[in-house]
């Protein structure tokens, strides 16, 4: 079974996020439409557009490469006590819908996810407690990566491309973000040029590279974590 992460992005300006996913150097690709447009890079970008802003959001989605790698993925999930549900959608086709304590969705894909890409998926999930978000994520076939000696950070990593990140906080939530393995500086320069405003911000562990997103807060570029004082690495 080949897991690759997805992060959706629900927006009411489509075209917006297109533009800045080109920008970010991740590769458009083929068949998408006004409504649902795919980008490339280590995991995958889905832009869906809707219609309020009310119904804007970030949505993580573990890709699988089979029927089979499906109803695998299944059972172990409800191994773990997760609350899922399967459904079917007229142009997805089977779904399974995880409630908590890890929500995501899970689908067959023939994904196009270029594992190895300078830039990777990472959508940041916010709770309380990661035990359990952490324990589901592993059954999901994620490789845990870095886990915080705090108990505030833990990441996992998919076979066929992506990341997720869990972060402690008080309140639950989903955030797209991304993880850049290359020069943050000459990303920065390449926005610059594409007309974006980038800054870079030294965090106590890495580098972050922060854009104005067409909606909400500021798109997040995480540089590759090279001090790990703290931290415990698995892989």
């Amino acid at each position: 079974m080949t897991i690759t992460v997805q992060q959706i992005q629900y927006t009411t300006d489509p075209l917006a996020w297109h533009a800045l996913a080109r920008a970010l150097g991740l590769e458009q690709l083929p068949g998408g439409t006004a409504v649902w447009t795919e980008f490339a890079g280590d995991g995958v970008l889905a832009v869906h557009r809707v219609d309020a802003t009310a119904d804007e959001r970030t949505e993580i989605t573990v890709l699988v490469d089979s029927s089979t790698a499906l109803d695998e993925l299944e059972r172990a999930l409800l191994a773990t006590g997760a609350a899922v549900r399967r459904t079917v959608l007229d142009d997805i086709g089977p779904l399974l819908v995880v409630d908590g304590p890890l929500p995501l969705t899970a689908t067959v894909s023939a994904s196009a996810s270029v594992p190895g890409a300078a830039l990777t998926t990472m959508p940041i999930w916010y709770g309380d407690d990661l035990t359990a978000p952490a324990a589901l994520a592993e059954a999901a076939g994620l490789r845990r990566r870095l886990t915080s000696d705090s108990g505030v950070w833990a990441d996992f990593t998919a076979d066929g491309g992506g990341a997720l990140a869990l972060h402690r906080a008080d309140q639950d939530g989903v955030e797209l973000s991304f993880e850049y393995t290359g020069d943050l500086d000459a990303l920065a320069a390449r926005l610059t040029e594409a007309g974006y405003a980038p800054r870079i911000v030294d965090e106590a562990y890495n580098r972050t590279l922060r854009v104005a997103r067409p909606d909400g807060p500021d798109l997040w570029v995480n540089g590759v974590q090279q001090d790990l004082y703290g931290y415990t690495r698995s892989s």
